[in-house]
C-alpha cells in the first residue's frame, strides 16, 4: 500500500513537467474538409479563398515549401485515398460531389508552391 502510494504521489508530482508536443499534431488546410497539411509546408497568409456557390463550394489555398514536387505527390497519393479521396489523375482526386485539384509550381526563391482548389464535380 505504502509502494502505490508513493507511484501515485510520483506521478502526481511529475505530471506537470510532461512535455507534449502539439505542434507535432497534424496540420490541416483551411476550407477543405480533412485535407492534411503536408510536414514542411507552410500555408501563405493570404488563404483561403472560399466561395458557396448554388452548384457548390470553390475553395483556394496556397501553401509553400522546400520539398520536392515528387514528395508532395506521394504524400497526397498515399494520404488521400485513406480519407475518401478517389485518384482522377496524378493531380486530381474525387470525393463525394468535389473535385480537388493540386498544382504544384515553383517560385523565384526554389520553393515549391502548392495550390489546393476545390471545386464542384460537373
Amino acid at each position: 500500500m505504502f509502494i502505490r502510494l508513493i507511484f501515485i504521489l510520483l506521478i502526481a508530482v511529475s505530471t506537470p513537467f510532461i512535455n507534449i508536443d502539439l505542434s507535432a499534431a497534424p496540420k490541416f488546410v483551411p476550407g477543405i474538409n480533412d485535407l492534411p497539411l503536408m510536414p514542411g509546408l507552410s500555408l501563405r497568409s493570404e488563404t483561403p479563398v472560399v466561395f458557396d456557390t448554388p452548384g457548390g463550394r470553390i475553395v483556394e489555398v496556397f501553401a509553400i515549401g522546400k520539398a520536392s514536387s515528387i514528395r508532395i505527390r506521394a504524400f497526397y497519393g498515399e494520404t488521400l485515398p485513406q480519407l475518401g479521396w478517389q485518384p482522377k489523375s496524378k493531380s486530381a482526386f474525387q470525393r463525394d460531389n468535389e473535385t480537388l485539384k493540386i498544382e504544384i509550381s515553383e517560385d523565384s526563391k526554389g520553393r515549391r508552391v502548392v495550390r489546393f482548389s476545390v471545386v464542384p464535380q460537373r
